[in-house]
């Protein structure tokens, strides 16, 4: 699931929340409302549905910041687009939880790699193939870190952030569906 909030924003954006969950992606706020409210300059606010129930565009012109949201498969992506200034405009005493994640992730949400790798690394010691080999080595999900990387190399040439990003999600999950993200 994803719950975005926008916080009111100088008299012209009423606070609003999108929330979406798999397979309710919605193309309004949570409150039905497609824009920012009443007030005078409520459509610098605005959710644009691209593909019913798979692609959303949330557009903040007033912070310049645009949200893609998309159901890929059985997940749910989305991709933020803001100035560097919004991202660090964190305002005394309000509650830290409502804010991007600026230092990398809550331990409760991180991925430990090692042990990924350790379980990875047990199953090759445990799989034998007919013939009485060693199997490749395979984590939990089906990929190799080779295998990974060239299913993403098909759909992203270039080895950029969002090829490592299809490799991490290939690995951590064996959803093909996410090389279409």
């Amino acid at each position: 699931q994803l719950t975005i909030i926008f916080k009111n924003f100088q008299e012209c954006v009423e606070q609003k929340m999108y929330h979406a969950e798999t397979d309710e992606l919605p193309s309004a706020f949570a409150d039905g409302s497609k824009n920012g409210g009443e007030r005078h300059g409520a459509n610098t606010l605005r959710v644009v549905e691209q593909v019913p129930g798979q692609h959303v565009v949330i557009q903040a012109r007033c912070i310049g910041t645009t949200i893609v949201v998309r159901q890929v498969g059985r997940h749910l992506t989305f991709a933020v687009r803001m100035p560097e200034e919004v991202v660090n405009s964190v305002e005394e005493g309000d509650d830290q939880d409502l804010y991007l994640c600026l230092h990398g992730c809550p331990a409760n949400q991180r991925i430990d790699f090692r042990n990924f790798r350790a379980r990875a690394a047990e199953a090759q010691g445990s799989g034998r193939s007919r013939a009485g080999g060693a199997a490749p080595l395979l984590p939990p999900h089906g990929f190799t870190y080779q295998s990974a990387r060239a299913k993403c190399k098909e759909r992203l040439p270039v080895e950029d952030l969002y090829f490592q990003s299809c490799v991490f999600d290939l690995l951590s999950s064996g959803d093909i569906n996410f090389t279409m993200a």
